[in-house]
């Protein structure tokens, strides 16, 4: 039975993802940094406590999403990534309201190449390790929960000081100082447009589904070469992509070769290639 959710609580609510949600759901209540500290978690509670109308949904779009920088400060990202969205799945239970959690396609070891929502995890950095926890954590909360997984987002950035440029962004921005740019062509992911997916994050919670994990991301995948190259091509940018192996730029944390989401269970998504041309038309 379809369900009409109008005032979610967004954290993270000046992210990427997050300000698109915003906008899709106007009487939402949105936090982000400057306003809560997530893991201050009896000040969390009782910021909630104290709103006019509780919320009759969470959104959690909170990560410490330095994939490398995980790698220096594990104990950091277990308790953002692992720890604060198994708390929040037994505050939104108590509540009994759903929740929404985003995790990443990096819980895979990309062995496979390609991922449905029940395959099996295998974590090859800190970051990954991380996301996996919270998963768990969540689901043993009890309550009605959705993971979300998805990958390497793009779209318009965030009102926060924090919030990532995108792939898209940083190679448009290097094509006005280079004329070639080195791009690793042995990593293949799938890709994610914001707008996208808080579209689908609205749908998801207004109909309700059973409980558990989603992989919401465009259709398709990609390698960053490939990816770059279709951006320049769209943008009209005279730029030469030259491909590199991923031991090329040296990083402290371990990528999988291939990890791409399929979605069995919700409605299919436009191709990766369809969002990026909407993005780029509208930059």
């Amino acid at each position: 039975m379809p369900v009409s959710i109008q005032h979610p609580l967004i954290l993270g609510a000046k992210g990427t993802l997050g300000g698109q949600l915003m906008q899709l759901y106007p009487e939402a209540v949105g936090w982000d940094r400057e306003e809560i500290d997530v893991l201050d978690f009896p000040a969390l509670r009782s910021k909630v406590a104290d709103l006019a109308r509780p919320p009759d949904a969470m959104i959690n779009c909170v990560a410490f999403n330095d994939v490398d920088g995980t790698e220096d400060r594990p104990e950091a990202a277990m308790a953002l990534n692992g720890d604060f969205p198994g708390r929040l799945a037994q505050f939104a239970a108590e509540l009994g309201v759903p929740l929404v959690h985003y995790s990443t396609n990096y819980v895979f070891d990309g062995v496979r190449g390609e991922y449905d929502e029940a395959a099996q995890p295998a974590p090859l950095s800190i970051y990954g390790r991380s996301k996996h926890r919270g998963e768990q954590l969540i689901a043993e909360s009890g309550g009605r929960f959705y993971i979300v997984r998805t990958a390497v987002l793009f779209g318009p950035k965030g009102a926060s000081d924090l919030s990532k440029k995108s792939f898209v962004d940083l190679m448009l921005d290097l094509s006005t100082k280079r004329d070639t740019i080195q791009a690793v062509s042995d990593e293949i992911n799938s890709i994610t447009y914001a707008p996208d997916l808080a579209a689908a994050t609205r749908d998801l919670l207004a109909s309700a589904p059973p409980a558990g994990i989603y992989h919401v991301a465009n259709a398709g995948g990609v390698s960053w070469f490939d990816f770059a190259r279709e951006i320049f091509r769209i943008a009209r940018r005279q730029v030469t992509v030259v491909p590199v192996p991923s031991t090329h730029f040296p990083r402290k944390a371990t990528r999988p070769a291939k990890a791409i989401l399929l979605n069995t269970k919700l409605p299919p998504h436009r191709p990766w290639q369809a969002a990026l041309e909407e993005f780029l038309a509208r930059s």
